[in-house]
């Protein structure tokens, strides 16, 4: 199957194939392409696995989405329903919770990503599944199926997800720490 894009999937479903459908005959790569693009399509910039070390670990997040103060990292899960899933599910929080983390104490380090000018930054870790899961939130992370993004961005708009706020340190510290002082 071909990579699939919002329209293409828009089309499938005027076509009256069902989302259900439309997602199990995803990729896990079409599966982030596509809460990337749900992401663009609602204002934020994003970047695809999106890598870092941070204490001689390595980490990736499959979206970072940004849209000023707030930083979205989001770890895509494209798994179909099976027995177990939800340990799986609260043991991927965990992870993406410590991301989180990680990211927040080497966000100095991420001019790629443009916050130098911010100020102040929230924070927000959220999993992205295929279908409702019985987890809802573990850890300050949230689960939330593809199909509820929309709505859940609203949500993290209007404040829902504020308390996770990381201090941005002046543009000239930034540059002084990236050795470009000027």
């Amino acid at each position: 199957m071909p990579c699939l894009s919002l329209d293409g999937i828009e089309l499938m479903l005027r076509e009256g194939k069902g989302l259900e459908s439309i997602a199990m005959d995803m990729t896990w790569q079409d599966f982030e392409g596509i809460v990337s693009e749900i992401f663009s399509a609602n204002g934020f910039r994003t970047f695809r696995n999106f890598r870092f070390s941070s204490k001689k670990k390595r980490y990736e997040i499959d979206v970072v989405a940004l849209a000023p103060p707030r930083v979205i990292l989001t770890d895509c899960k494209h798994w179909c329903i099976r027995q177990g899933k939800a340990s799986s599910l609260r043991a991927a929080a965990v992870a993406q919770s410590r991301r989180a983390e990680e990211f927040a104490l080497k966000m100095q380090e991420f001019a790629c990503l443009g916050m130098e000018r911010w100020g102040e930054v929230t924070i927000v870790p959220i999993i992205i599944t295929l279908y409702q899961e019985s987890i809802i939130e573990n850890r300050g992370t949230f689960v939330i199926p593809v199909f509820k993004l929309n709505s859940y961005i609203e949500d993290v708009r209007s404040g829902m997800c504020d308390e996770n706020k990381v201090k941005v340190p002046r543009i000239d510290a930034w540059q002084y720490r990236n050795g470009s002082r000027s």
